[in-house]
Protein backbone atom coordinates (compact mmCIF):
# COMPACT_ATOMS: atom_id res chain seq x y z
CA UNK A 1 0.00 0.00 0.00
CA UNK A 2 1.53 3.32 -1.04
CA UNK A 3 1.93 6.21 1.36
CA UNK A 4 -0.63 8.46 -0.34
CA UNK A 5 -3.34 5.77 -0.20
CA UNK A 6 -2.49 5.04 3.45
CA UNK A 7 -2.85 8.73 4.33
CA UNK A 8 -6.21 8.87 2.51
CA UNK A 9 -7.60 5.95 4.52
CA UNK A 10 -6.39 7.49 7.78
CA UNK A 11 -7.95 10.84 6.87
CA UNK A 12 -11.27 9.14 6.03
CA UNK A 13 -11.28 7.32 9.38
CA UNK A 14 -10.57 10.52 11.30
CA UNK A 15 -13.28 12.37 9.39
CA UNK A 16 -15.86 9.73 10.28
CA UNK A 17 -14.68 9.80 13.88
CA UNK A 18 -15.14 13.56 14.09
CA UNK A 19 -18.60 13.29 12.50
CA UNK A 20 -19.70 10.78 15.12
CA UNK A 21 -18.49 13.02 17.92
CA UNK A 22 -20.42 16.01 16.61
CA UNK A 23 -23.67 14.11 17.03
CA UNK A 24 -23.82 14.97 20.73
CA UNK A 25 -27.39 13.89 21.23
CA UNK A 26 -26.56 10.43 19.95
CA UNK A 27 -23.13 9.98 21.56
CA UNK A 28 -24.50 7.90 24.45
CA UNK A 29 -26.11 5.46 21.99
CA UNK A 30 -22.76 4.89 20.25
CA UNK A 31 -20.84 3.36 23.14
CA UNK A 32 -18.40 0.67 22.06
CA UNK A 33 -18.73 -2.41 24.26
CA UNK A 34 -15.35 -4.06 24.90
CA UNK A 35 -14.82 -7.42 26.62
CA UNK A 36 -11.85 -6.81 28.92
CA UNK A 37 -9.40 -9.75 28.84
CA UNK A 38 -11.97 -11.48 26.64
CA UNK A 39 -14.53 -11.17 29.41
CA UNK A 40 -14.64 -12.81 32.81
CA UNK A 41 -17.48 -15.18 32.00
CA UNK A 42 -18.56 -17.82 34.56
CA UNK A 43 -17.39 -21.27 33.53
CA UNK A 44 -15.17 -19.95 30.75
CA UNK A 45 -11.38 -19.51 31.21
CA UNK A 46 -10.26 -15.92 30.61
CA UNK A 47 -8.22 -14.95 27.55
CA UNK A 48 -8.99 -18.20 25.72
CA UNK A 49 -10.71 -18.89 22.42
CA UNK A 50 -13.74 -20.09 24.39
CA UNK A 51 -13.91 -16.72 26.14
CA UNK A 52 -13.69 -14.85 22.84
CA UNK A 53 -16.46 -16.95 21.30
CA UNK A 54 -18.63 -16.29 24.37
CA UNK A 55 -17.93 -12.55 24.15
CA UNK A 56 -18.92 -12.56 20.49
CA UNK A 57 -22.13 -14.40 21.40
CA UNK A 58 -22.82 -11.65 23.97
CA UNK A 59 -22.84 -9.15 21.12
CA UNK A 60 -19.82 -7.05 22.11
CA UNK A 61 -18.21 -4.84 19.49
CA UNK A 62 -14.60 -5.33 20.60
CA UNK A 63 -12.46 -7.76 22.55
CA UNK A 64 -9.36 -6.72 24.48
CA UNK A 65 -6.50 -9.23 24.46
CA UNK A 66 -3.02 -9.21 26.02
CA UNK A 67 -0.09 -10.12 23.76
CA UNK A 68 3.19 -11.56 25.04
CA UNK A 69 6.27 -12.93 23.32
CA UNK A 70 7.60 -16.44 23.83
CA UNK A 71 11.20 -17.57 24.21
CA UNK A 72 11.34 -18.56 20.54
CA UNK A 73 9.50 -15.57 19.06
CA UNK A 74 5.91 -16.75 19.19
CA UNK A 75 3.01 -14.45 20.04
CA UNK A 76 0.57 -15.68 22.68
CA UNK A 77 -2.32 -14.24 24.66
CA UNK A 78 -1.82 -14.00 28.42
CA UNK A 79 -2.76 -11.23 30.83
CA UNK A 80 -0.32 -12.08 33.62
CA UNK A 81 3.46 -12.13 33.10
CA UNK A 82 3.46 -15.54 34.79
CA UNK A 83 1.58 -18.78 34.15
CA UNK A 84 0.64 -19.65 37.70
CA UNK A 85 -2.81 -18.05 38.07
CA UNK A 86 -4.53 -19.08 34.84
CA UNK A 87 -2.77 -22.29 33.74
CA UNK A 88 -1.33 -25.50 35.19
CA UNK A 89 2.15 -24.20 34.40
CA UNK A 90 4.57 -22.15 36.44
CA UNK A 91 7.08 -19.41 35.76
CA UNK A 92 7.35 -16.48 33.39
CA UNK A 93 5.56 -16.67 30.04
CA UNK A 94 8.50 -15.29 28.06
CA UNK A 95 10.86 -17.92 29.48
CA UNK A 96 8.95 -20.71 27.70
CA UNK A 97 8.85 -21.79 24.06
CA UNK A 98 5.63 -21.69 22.10
CA UNK A 99 5.43 -25.49 22.14
CA UNK A 100 5.83 -25.58 25.92
CA UNK A 101 3.08 -23.01 26.39
CA UNK A 102 0.73 -24.79 23.99
CA UNK A 103 1.11 -27.99 26.01
CA UNK A 104 -0.42 -26.34 29.10
CA UNK A 105 -4.04 -26.32 30.23
CA UNK A 106 -5.48 -22.80 30.44
CA UNK A 107 -8.60 -24.15 32.15
CA UNK A 108 -11.26 -26.72 31.19
CA UNK A 109 -8.99 -28.12 28.51
CA UNK A 110 -8.52 -24.78 26.76
CA UNK A 111 -5.06 -23.89 25.45
CA UNK A 112 -3.17 -20.61 25.58
CA UNK A 113 -4.11 -18.97 22.27
CA UNK A 114 -1.66 -17.70 19.70
CA UNK A 115 -2.42 -14.30 18.16
CA UNK A 116 -2.93 -15.93 14.77
CA UNK A 117 -5.57 -18.23 16.27
CA UNK A 118 -7.45 -15.24 17.69
CA UNK A 119 -7.41 -13.49 14.31
CA UNK A 120 -8.96 -16.63 12.80
CA UNK A 121 -11.47 -16.90 15.65
CA UNK A 122 -12.92 -13.41 15.19
CA UNK A 123 -12.66 -13.33 11.39
CA UNK A 124 -16.06 -12.56 9.91
CA UNK A 125 -17.63 -11.77 13.29
CA UNK A 126 -17.48 -7.99 12.88
CA UNK A 127 -15.70 -7.78 16.25
CA UNK A 128 -12.66 -5.52 16.61
CA UNK A 129 -9.57 -6.62 18.57
CA UNK A 130 -7.94 -4.21 21.03
CA UNK A 131 -4.33 -5.29 21.54
CA UNK A 132 -2.72 -4.64 24.91
CA UNK A 133 0.85 -5.28 23.86
CA UNK A 134 3.01 -6.34 26.79
CA UNK A 135 6.26 -5.11 25.32
CA UNK A 136 9.50 -6.95 25.95
CA UNK A 137 12.55 -8.03 23.98
CA UNK A 138 10.70 -11.29 23.29
CA UNK A 139 7.74 -9.64 21.55
CA UNK A 140 8.31 -8.39 17.99
CA UNK A 141 5.82 -5.54 17.48
CA UNK A 142 6.53 -5.38 13.76
CA UNK A 143 5.65 -9.08 13.51
CA UNK A 144 2.35 -8.37 15.30
CA UNK A 145 1.40 -5.69 12.77
CA UNK A 146 2.61 -7.75 9.79
CA UNK A 147 0.52 -10.72 10.95
CA UNK A 148 -2.46 -8.42 11.39
CA UNK A 149 -2.04 -7.11 7.85
CA UNK A 150 -1.67 -10.64 6.45
CA UNK A 151 -5.21 -11.36 7.69
CA UNK A 152 -6.48 -8.13 6.11
CA UNK A 153 -7.36 -7.11 9.67
CA UNK A 154 -5.57 -3.76 9.93
CA UNK A 155 -8.85 -1.84 10.14
CA UNK A 156 -10.31 -4.47 12.49
CA UNK A 157 -7.57 -4.04 15.11
CA UNK A 158 -6.72 -1.27 17.57
CA UNK A 159 -3.27 -1.23 19.15
CA UNK A 160 -2.74 0.03 22.70
CA UNK A 161 0.22 2.39 23.16
CA UNK A 162 1.70 3.17 26.57
CA UNK A 163 3.98 5.98 25.43
CA UNK A 164 4.09 8.71 22.81
CA UNK A 165 7.07 6.89 21.30
CA UNK A 166 4.91 3.77 20.92
CA UNK A 167 2.23 5.74 19.08
CA UNK A 168 4.80 7.03 16.62
CA UNK A 169 6.34 3.57 16.23
CA UNK A 170 3.02 1.87 15.46
CA UNK A 171 2.02 4.60 13.00
CA UNK A 172 5.41 4.40 11.28
CA UNK A 173 5.05 0.63 10.89
CA UNK A 174 1.52 0.92 9.53
CA UNK A 175 -0.09 4.36 9.05
CA UNK A 176 -3.55 2.77 8.90
CA UNK A 177 -3.42 1.06 12.28
CA UNK A 178 -5.66 2.68 14.88
CA UNK A 179 -3.96 3.44 18.17
CA UNK A 180 -5.47 3.75 21.64
CA UNK A 181 -3.53 5.72 24.25
CA UNK A 182 -2.92 3.83 27.50
CA UNK A 183 -1.64 6.94 29.31
CA UNK A 184 -0.12 7.17 32.78
CA UNK A 185 -1.64 10.58 33.44
CA UNK A 186 -4.37 12.83 31.98
CA UNK A 187 -1.64 15.47 31.66
CA UNK A 188 -0.44 13.48 28.63
CA UNK A 189 -3.66 13.85 26.61
CA UNK A 190 -2.35 16.59 24.32
CA UNK A 191 0.96 14.81 23.71
CA UNK A 192 -0.73 11.56 22.72
CA UNK A 193 -3.21 13.31 20.43
CA UNK A 194 -0.42 15.26 18.73
CA UNK A 195 1.51 12.02 18.23
CA UNK A 196 -1.47 10.56 16.37
CA UNK A 197 -3.41 8.49 18.93
CA UNK A 198 -6.92 7.84 17.59
CA UNK A 199 -8.60 6.97 20.91
CA UNK A 200 -7.84 8.18 24.44
CA UNK A 201 -8.27 5.83 27.40
CA UNK A 202 -9.15 7.58 30.68
CA UNK A 203 -9.33 5.69 33.97
CA UNK A 204 -12.71 5.93 35.76
CA UNK A 205 -11.06 7.63 38.75
CA UNK A 206 -9.72 10.38 36.48
CA UNK A 207 -13.19 10.95 35.08
CA UNK A 208 -14.71 10.95 38.57
CA UNK A 209 -12.20 13.54 39.77
CA UNK A 210 -12.40 15.71 36.65
CA UNK A 211 -15.49 15.01 34.51
CA UNK A 212 -14.44 17.82 32.17
CA UNK A 213 -11.66 15.59 30.83
CA UNK A 214 -14.21 13.79 28.64
CA UNK A 215 -15.20 17.09 27.02
CA UNK A 216 -11.56 18.04 26.56
CA UNK A 217 -10.81 14.86 24.66
CA UNK A 218 -13.94 15.28 22.54
CA UNK A 219 -12.92 18.86 21.73
CA UNK A 220 -9.62 17.44 20.42
CA UNK A 221 -11.60 15.22 18.06
CA UNK A 222 -11.00 11.93 19.85
CA UNK A 223 -13.34 9.44 21.54
CA UNK A 224 -12.91 8.48 25.19
CA UNK A 225 -12.68 4.84 26.23
CA UNK A 226 -12.34 3.73 29.83
CA UNK A 227 -11.23 0.54 31.55
CA UNK A 228 -14.01 -0.29 34.00
CA UNK A 229 -12.75 -3.79 34.84
CA UNK A 230 -14.99 -5.39 37.46
CA UNK A 231 -17.21 -2.31 37.89
CA UNK A 232 -20.82 -3.12 38.77
CA UNK A 233 -23.97 -1.94 36.97
CA UNK A 234 -24.20 1.30 38.97
CA UNK A 235 -20.62 2.28 38.20
CA UNK A 236 -21.05 1.39 34.54
CA UNK A 237 -24.18 3.54 34.30
CA UNK A 238 -22.27 6.45 35.84
CA UNK A 239 -19.59 6.16 33.15
CA UNK A 240 -22.22 6.03 30.42
CA UNK A 241 -23.84 9.16 31.87
CA UNK A 242 -20.49 10.99 31.78
CA UNK A 243 -20.34 10.61 28.01
CA UNK A 244 -17.62 8.02 27.44
CA UNK A 245 -17.57 6.40 24.00
CA UNK A 246 -16.23 2.97 24.88
CA UNK A 247 -16.03 0.80 28.01
CA UNK A 248 -13.73 -2.14 28.73
CA UNK A 249 -15.64 -4.39 31.10
CA UNK A 250 -14.97 -7.77 32.68
CA UNK A 251 -18.70 -8.47 32.31
CA UNK A 252 -19.60 -8.13 28.61
CA UNK A 253 -23.18 -9.41 28.95
CA UNK A 254 -23.95 -6.85 31.69
CA UNK A 255 -22.32 -4.03 29.76
CA UNK A 256 -24.17 -4.94 26.56
CA UNK A 257 -27.49 -4.96 28.44
CA UNK A 258 -26.86 -1.55 30.00
CA UNK A 259 -25.75 0.02 26.72
CA UNK A 260 -28.75 -1.45 24.87
CA UNK A 261 -31.15 -0.11 27.53
CA UNK A 262 -29.44 3.28 27.38
CA UNK A 263 -29.75 3.33 23.60
CA UNK A 264 -33.48 2.61 23.84
CA UNK A 265 -33.88 5.44 26.36
CA UNK A 266 -31.99 7.84 24.08
CA UNK A 267 -34.27 7.00 21.16
CA UNK A 268 -37.46 8.00 23.04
Amino acid sequence: MNTMYAKMLTAMFNALLLLALTLDAQTASRIVTVAHRGGIIPGVPENTLAAYRSAIACGVQAIEIDLRGTLDGGIVIMHDPTLDRTTNGKGTVSDHTLAELKSLDAGMGEKIPEYEEVLRCVDGSGVVLLLDIKQSERLDVEKVLDLTASFNATLKVIVGARSVADVRLFKSLNPNIRVLAFMDSPAQIDDFVQAGADIIRLWPEWIEAKPELVGKVHALGRPVWTTAGAADAEALRALIDKGVNGILSDYPALLKELVTNNRCACNH
